[in-house]
């Protein structure tokens, strides 16, 4: 059963990849903040964010954790890496095999509404909206 919003750990390393046109001349990385806000607030897609906390799963463990469908937990976390709040490790068992895992890797969401004049690199604001969503993170 999913965790509430406020259990989710903010930590880990770096900025979300987005395509080459969402870059700022800082090479700082851009997110748009309704689609990252709209899959944030997803039940899922928090649960997950919380299983993981500060370690790297693979996705059946995940599963298992949240009680979550795999293909759900599939389906989050390709989104959630396409926003660039997690990213895959690859891990070996005991026995041998090799498994993808995730790992939570931002350390935190700032949400700023009102005036958008003057904006960090790492944000990204539509002209019409004055929502501006920073990710933070220890390499920028």
């Amino acid at each position: 059963m999913p965790r509430a919003f406020d259990d989710i750990p903010t930590m880990v390393t770096s900025p979300p990849t987005l395509s080459p046109s969402q870059e700022s001349p800082s090479d700082d990385r851009l997110v748009d903040p309704e689609q990252l806000l709209t899959l944030l607030g997803d039940e899922y897609t928090r649960a997950i964010i919380d299983a993981l906390g500060t370690e790297s799963l693979p996705a059946r463990e995940i599963a298992s954790r949240t009680e979550i469908s795999r293909p759900t937990v599939y389906r989050r976390l390709d989104r959630l890496e396409t926003a660039g709040v997690v990213e895959p490790t690859m891990t070996v068992d005991p026995d041998g095999h090799h498994r993808q895992a995730f790992e939570v890797v931002i350390d935190g969401l700032e949400l700023s509404l009102g005036d958008t004049a003057a904006q960090p690199a790492t944000t990204t604001t539509d002209i019409a909206s004055p929502i501006t969503l920073s990710v933070l993170s220890d390499s920028t």
